[in-house]
């Protein structure tokens, strides 16, 4: 075998190792890893006990549920994905100004996902909240 001939055979098999791993690390999730947006058809559910006020939240199952009112209906009640879609920070509600805040950089959104306030620029996901007894119900749609 040539030199060069050696040199492009190692080159391109070079290359297809770096593709291959890439492509592989690319295409798995790891257990550390947020998606807010997608997961469709994931359900997730809360005993209304686990959010006893006003502005509590909990996440169950990559969905962020918080009490947005004081009676035990489901209108008391959103599920959203768990963090913004800027830069993924925290999300909590303040329900002087009833909306859903960012505390990173200060996004807003309303209730229904929209934006109300940037730098935010994809409206939040907010997914269909039933209410069976004491559980709260949600799924990705």
């Amino acid at each position: 075998m040539e030199r060069d001939e050696f040199l492009k055979t190692l080159g391109i098999s070079f290359a297809m190792v770096c593709a291959g791993t890439c492509f592989q690390a690319c295409g798995k999730k790891g257990d550390g890893d947020q998606d807010p947006g997608t997961g469709t058809g994931t359900t997730a559910s809360v005993e209304i006990a686990s959010l006893p006020a006003v502005g509590s939240k909990v996440t169950a199952n990559g969905i962020l549920f918080f009490r947005i009112a004081a009676s035990n209906s489901v209108n008391s009640f959103i599920a959203t994905a768990p963090v913004c879609t800027h830069e993924a920070g925290q999300l909590i509600w303040v329900q002087a100004e009833n909306r859903i805040k960012c505390t990173n950089h200060g996004a807003e959104f309303s209730s229904a996902g929209t934006i109300l306030l940037g730098p935010a620029t994809t409206p939040l996901r907010v997914y269909p909240v039933t209410l069976t007894g004491t559980t709260l119900i949600a799924t990705k749609s």
